[in-house]
């Protein structure tokens, strides 16, 4: 459990695959020390809280968590949590393993988590964009159903809904778009998903 700035530090030391994080300390921003959390080399971060507050949630889950938790909850949920969790980061990082693909002049480093556009710039992406962006690039030109991609997303079962893939989807046709025209980078495949579209 990190509760201080200053243990934030030891993550730099000792890395760790995951953190819980209370975001109800009376001297600290949870939702900057939680930012700061994900900046040493993004480790699973949860947050729980007392306060059910949606804004707060979608704040925390936009800028990277990857669950929030409000009190009363117990130590079986909690544990229940945490390992679904680490299931879908047991299956993330060997699908993003070292593997750079290049789409239409676009170049996206899986490693690094990092596209630049044809022009060489790098275009910046939240975890969540990048995490759907991967999605749809890894499956090689076939369609992901919306189904896959939520469950990709989701942090949290009453946060995220089929919205929020269209949200994540609209932001990065946005982003890729920069003027060039590549709106179409991400198709979509009617009553299935997206896909990426190589030609």
């Amino acid at each position: 459990m990190i509760a201080t700035g200053g243990s934030v530090d030891l993550l730099v030391e000792r890395p760790v695959d995951l953190v819980v994080l209370d975001c109800d300390g009376r001297t600290v921003d949870g939702l900057a020390l939680g930012r700061r959390i994900l900046s040493q080399g993004q480790p699973a971060l949860v947050l729980v809280s007392k306060r059910d507050d949606e804004v707060e949630r979608v704040i925390a889950l936009d800028m990277g968590a990857d669950d929030f938790l409000v009190r009363p909850f117990s130590l079986r949920e909690l544990a229940a949590r945490v390992r679904a969790v680490q299931r879908r980061r047991r299956m993330m990082p060997e699908s993003i393993g070292a593997d750079v693909r290049h789409v239409r002049g676009w170049t996206i480093d899986l490693t690094r988590r990092e596209i630049s556009d044809p022009s060489g710039e790098v275009v910046r992406l939240t975890r969540g964009e990048f995490d759907l962006l991967a999605a749809i690039v890894q499956a090689g030109g076939r369609a992901v159903t919306r189904e896959y991609l939520l469950e990709v997303v989701s942090k949290r079962a009453d946060a995220v809904s089929d919205r929020t893939v269209v949200t994540l989807i609209s932001r990065l046709r946005r982003k890729l778009d920069r003027g060039t025209g590549e709106l179409d980078l991400i198709r979509t495949e009617p009553g299935v998903g997206y896909r990426i579209t190589a030609d």
